[in-house]
């Protein structure tokens, strides 16, 4: 059985309700506020909790209380500048920045600018920056200490009426959310408010596996978020809950796939996309193919060939969510000489996985740990090992070989 995080979004969803709703999934709160402290904003806010009713359902509601002014904006360089400097764990930082940059990209789309030029008006407040950061800690820790693997939403509501931002008043949604969720499921109108903010909208984009409003599974844990508007006639609530759901997934001639066996994970669809190209330099293919990484593709691989004429060129690949295919095709043909592509659907399955943390004289390291028993992989993470040899003037590999060998002695202790 696979443990997914499944969201009901029939009532939107917020940076602050993902927070709340996580917390009552079993998120620890007080975990969750010392992570933040890694942003290095000490004193900058605080996150307030306290248990709400709406509309008879008992809900948490997380607010983030600044302590002091804040600037009128925030460039999106200067966002990432925050989260690269924090002490925030690698996956952390990833995953933070991912969401920055799904809004950023539909900003700058929106404003008819470049990535790097994009200002954060509300998303640059430092209740968004807590928000992101915040939804990149709960993550890691459902990933890491509950056995989550997979992350599911429902169709999305956005709600309607007309919001005030910094540019003024915007019908609901607000174009960013729209460019967001270009190719989502999302339904208008339940409410004359805003009900999915872009924070929301990006933290689904960037983690969410899949959109399916009918799902099997056994629900594990509820947990509720509560919104800060109160709704007539239901509950403004975002519905959060892990659930285990059937691994057994059945090739053709009824064998049992391989993701369904003891040790491996969870077998998913995913979209493989490839282009051949003959006509461009090595070093403009190296961009994009960094491009195409930081923008949804699960993986980017090239291989030489030869093409029409002998002329040598590469074949590109990129594999992706179902929902990340239409953007990552767009940008091979803004990034790439590509005239056209081949798109098919393909079934991955992959070693179950988990991350711990362990102590170091050099400080802490994340150890990923791949598969159980014959199959079992364990690697330290390279950029905590990169950093821990800076910052000490030692080895990467010294840094490593500590980190294995005291995974090793705390696993011999706990057998």
């Amino acid at each position: 059985m696979a443990k997914i995080l499944y969201y009901d979004a029939s009532c939107g969803i917020s940076g602050d309700m993902n927070l709340a709703a996580l917390v009552e999934l079993g998120v620890d709160f007080g975990y969750l506020c010392a992570e933040l402290e890694k942003l290095n904003l000490a004193g900058e806010f605080k996150l307030a909790r306290k248990n709400v009713l709406k509309n008879g359902i008992a809900a948490t509601k997380i607010d983030v209380v600044p302590l002091k002014s804040q600037p009128h904006a925030r460039s999106y360089a200067g966002i990432r500048q925050i989260l690269e400097s924090s002490n925030l764990s690698q996956s952390c930082k990833q995953r933070a920045g991912a969401i920055f940059r799904t809004v950023a990209q539909a900003e700058a789309k929106v404003h008819g600018t470049d990535v790097e030029q994009v200002h954060f008006h509300e998303l640059g407040a430092i209740d968004s920056i807590a928000d992101v950061a915040g939804a990149a800690i709960c993550f890691e820790y459902l990933f890491e200490k509950l056995g989550v693997s997979r992350v599911l939403s429902s169709k999305i509501e956005l709600g309607g009426g007309v919001a005030i931002c910094d540019h003024g008043e915007l019908s609901v949604p607000a174009p960013a959310v729209c460019e967001i969720l270009k190719g989502m499921p999302v339904s208008l109108g339940r409410a004359n408010f805003e009900m999915t903010t872009p924070t929301g909208a990006a933290i689904l984009k960037a983690y969410a596996d899949e959109f399916a409003d009918s799902a099997s599974f056994k629900i594990e844990k509820i947990g509720y978020g509560a919104g800060g508007k109160d709704a007539v006639g239901f509950a403004n609530v975002l519905r959060a809950m892990i659930c285990e759901a059937d691994e057994d997934l059945s090739g053709e001639g009824g064998e049992r796939n391989l993701g369904a066996q003891a040790g491996y994970g969870e077998a998913c669809k995913q979209i493989l996309i490839s282009t051949n190209i003959d006509d461009m330099d090595a070093e403009s293919f190296a961009l994009a193919c960094e491009i195409l990484r930081e923008n949804g593709a699960l993986d980017v691989f090239s291989r030489s060939i030869f093409m029409k004429k002998g002329r040598m060129g590469f074949e590109l690949n990129a594999l992706c969510r179902k929902q990340d295919a239409q953007n990552l095709k767009d940008l091979i043909f803004t990034r790439t000489t590509a005239i056209g592509v081949r798109e098919m659907e393909v079934a991955k399955t992959e070693l179950k996985r988990e991350f711990v943390r362990v102590q170091t004289k050099f400080g802490e390291i994340g150890l990923k740990i791949s598969g159980t028993c014959q199959t079992q992989k364990i690697k330290p993470e390279f950029e905590d090992c990169k950093a821990a040899a800076l910052a000490h003037g030692t080895t990467i590999e010294r840094v490593r070989k500590e980190a294995l060998e005291i995974y090793d002695e705390t696993r011999k202790t706990k057998g």
